[in-house]
């Protein structure tokens, strides 16, 4: 007896991971080509960019020469403006450009200190600097005393001429607008004292006999005080004083007067009642002897 004969068909092949390995292959490949392009394009983004620069570093080094021996910037301004110009654009270092700075800044410093140095004496003292002023200043910078412009201007305001010329102090100009400008001597040097006017229409004046009562002299102010503020301002207070024991006694008289006046009224009422109540009394004794 034969048996039945059973067959196996096998399952088809998965070829899943293999597709899978295809996609991640092609992937990888998009990636790589996408990235090669835009290394592609920032290279040629970069080296357009240094072009961009190195065309226009020429232009830039021009002005920044021109800007220094204009004065309009500073030696250490135009060396990092190169510096920092090179770096944005990536280019070589411009030391030999920076060199060039520096030695024309070197060769122009003289003469640039000495129009500041003279420039400096017509604005602070109002007159043009000597030449051995000129030749003290330039070797005072180039031994490191002045270090700038501003340096030099600060000493000249502190010499004597500047102090003899200027008031420095706010207590000085205080005293100006107050009093004045201070005299000076023969020399021209400033003596310390200031004068006023004075009107002595401004005070009041005694009335009448008010002089001799009171016993006092008031001074007289003249048309003017001269002399140091703290007398100028004594003189002030003694006016003040002057004008309020003028006022002061005026009042006081006219007190008197009205008080004079008032007792002179009351006695005379006192009077004139007694009159009235003496004659009262003699009428009341003839009315009484007639009636008796």
């Amino acid at each position: 007896m034969g048996g039945k004969k059973v067959s196996y068909n096998p399952p088809p092949p998965d070829n899943t991971f293999s597709k899978y390995l295809e996609y991640q292959q092609a992937r990888e490949k998009t990636l790589d080509d996408r990235a090669a392009q835009e290394k592609i394009e920032a290279d040629a983004a970069t080296a357009a960019r240094k072009a961009s620069g190195a065309s226009a570093y020429g232009g830039i080094k021009t002005t920044t020469q021109q800007q220094l021996a204009q004065g309009l910037i500073g030696y250490e301004s135009a060396a990092n403006q190169l510096r920092d110009y090179a770096a944005k654009y990536d280019l070589t270092p411009p030391e030999a450009d920076i060199a060039e700075l520096t030695q024309q800044y070197t060769a122009a410093l003289p003469g640039k200190r000495a129009t500041g140095i003279s420039a400096a004496y017509e604005e602070l003292l109002g007159r043009s600097a000597t030449a051995e002023e000129l030749s003290k200043g330039q070797e005072r910078f180039q031994q490191g005393y002045y270090g700038s412009m501003e340096d030099f201007k600060g000493s000249l305001t502190k010499s004597q001429e500047y102090q003899k010329k200027f008031n420095q102090s706010y207590l000085d100009n205080y005293y100006d607008t107050m009093f004045g400008k201070q005299a000076v001597d023969e020399k021209g040097d400033k003596t310390g004292k200031r004068t006023i006017k004075f009107d002595s229409k401004l005070l009041p004046s005694y009335g009448g006999n008010l002089a001799d009562r009171t016993k006092i002299t008031t001074p007289d102010f003249g048309e003017g005080f001269e002399g140091t503020p703290a007398e100028l301002e004594a003189q002030q207070q003694n006016v003040r004083d002057t004008r309020q024991y003028l006022y002061s006694a005026g009042l006081t008289n006219l007190q008197g007067e009205i008080d004079k006046e008032t007792q002179s009224l009351k006695n005379e009422g006192s009077k004139q009642v007694a009159k009235i109540g003496a004659a009262g009394g003699l009428y009341s004794n003839l009315v009484s002897g007639f009636w008796g």
